[in-house]
């Protein structure tokens, strides 16, 4: 259905103007696009019913600040990677209200992250490969700036807020997650 309804509007915006090529670029964009806000306005709806409103959206900035620049772990059908979200995202929850970091324990894990992310970063998903070495060159410093700018706000928020571990947490969250490739 998804599908289909973005296939509609990118014929009814790209006419003859544009390429069958580009016409399937703006259709893959769109449909992309359109299942990641599906996903992301679902998870914070059913977190936010649960009473972690607040939570959710530092949780889900975090992840789409970094994680669509680092990549890492995807599924292969909308519905794994939906229940794939919720499940982290309910990990990371859960640990930030159970687990008080130390101030050095909440560096350590900053610095950790970024020191794998600077290693790794992006890592290239197989069905959606970038060739591109500009492109792949420009993800790595934009996710490497981004995690170090949100490892920051963590540290700095660490005395005033119990927040800064919903960062910390998901940022670790992410940086694990890049290392999760199997060979066949």
């Amino acid at each position: 259905m998804v599908r289909k309804f973005c296939k509609k509007i990118t014929k009814s915006v790209a006419n003859d103007n544009y390429s069958e090529e580009e016409q399937e670029q703006m259709e893959y964009a769109l449909v992309t696009v359109s299942f990641e806000l599906i996903k992301i306005i679902s998870v914070i709806i059913i977190f936010s019913l649960f009473g972690y409103f607040k939570e959710i959206i530092i949780i889900a900035g975090t992840m789409c600040i970094t994680k669509s620049f680092i990549g890492g772990y995807h599924e292969d059908t909308q519905i794994k990677c939906f229940i794939a979200t919720m499940l982290l995202t309910a990990g990371i929850l859960i640990l930030s209200l159970q687990c008080n970091l130390s101030f050095i324990s909440n560096c350590i894990l900053i610095f950790l992250s970024i020191f794998c992310i600077w290693n790794q970063a992006p890592v290239i998903n197989s069905k959606m490969p970038i060739t591109r070495h500009e492109l792949i060159r420009k993800n790595r410093i934009r996710g490497l700036s981004n995690t170090i700018i949100l490892g920051v706000i963590s540290i700095a928020l660490y005395n005033y807020s119990s927040y800064y571990s919903l960062i910390t947490w998901t940022i670790l969250f992410n940086t694990v997650l890049m290392f999760n490739k199997r060979e066949n």
